[in-house]
């Protein structure tokens, strides 16, 4: 799966941020880092789409073979979970946005507070919903992303960029992070806009793994996921 500038790294922002400034329901920050974990409908074992993934995971973590071909393997996540919302806190996204190359200097608090407003919107449109419905989410964020597509050349050849030089930060990061879940959407599959598969974790994530199946934000959730199973197997 190839993703361009919108569909990934665009994309990993908009995730980023609803970690960083909402909840797993986008009510408000839970504390967590990003990852990039599967949209797969897990069932009630953790099972990911046609009953393998998450319910076999081995206690160590990984797949049902231990490689994580089906749950989150080596080099798809950092083990520790963390990313660049990690960087951020409640009061200050600078770290953040400058981890993505997006915004270099402090924003100011009305900024701040309008970042905080689009990242709620932004969450709407992660994890398991109708097409239609998270179709037409997308739609009403590219409304109010309100951008103005241009084509430059600073990189010698002619591409996209979806708000115009010295355009409003926060209105750069609406257009740009609009834009890279519409891409997901229309280009690779809307599925990969999802949740961890972990209860109590909920992050958002961006899968942008080869095969889809991602069920974890993390090696880390994958492997407590996977223990928390095996315990709850022993006998009693």
């Amino acid at each position: 799966m190839h993703f361009n500038h919108y569909g990934g790294e665009a994309a990993l922002l908009a995730a980023d941020l609803v970690n960083a400034y909402a909840g797993p329901d986008g009510a408000g920050p839970n504390g967590a880092g990003p990852g990039e974990a599967d949209l797969g409908e897990a069932g009630p074992d953790g099972a990911g789409p046609g009953g393998a993934g998450l319910g076999e995971a081995s206690p160590d973590g990984g797949g049902r073979d231990g490689t994580g071909r089906d749950g989150v393997g080596p080099g798809e996540a950092d083990p520790r979970g963390a990313g660049p919302g990690d960087t951020a806190t409640a009061d200050d996204p600078s770290a953040l946005l400058a981890a993505h190359g997006v915004v270099e200097h402090a924003l100011g608090p009305a900024q701040r507070r309008d970042l905080r407003t689009w990242a709620r919107r932004l969450a709407d449109c992660f994890g398991p919903q109708d097409l239609a419905e998270r179709c037409a989410r997308l739609n009403r964020l590219l409304e109010e992303a309100s951008s103005r597509p241009y084509i430059a050349l600073h990189d010698g050849t002619p591409h996209f960029h979806y708000s115009a030089p010295g355009a409003d930060p926060v209105a750069h990061v609406r257009a740009l992070t609009a834009a890279g879940l519409a891409y997901i959407a229309c280009h690779a599959d809307a599925r990969r806009l999802g949740r961890c598969a972990r209860a109590g974790c909920g992050r958002a994530f961006v899968d942008t793994s080869r095969a889809g199946r991602r069920a974890y934000c993390s090696v880390r959730c994958a492997n407590n996921d996977a223990v928390a199973r095996h315990r709850a197997r022993r006998p009693r």
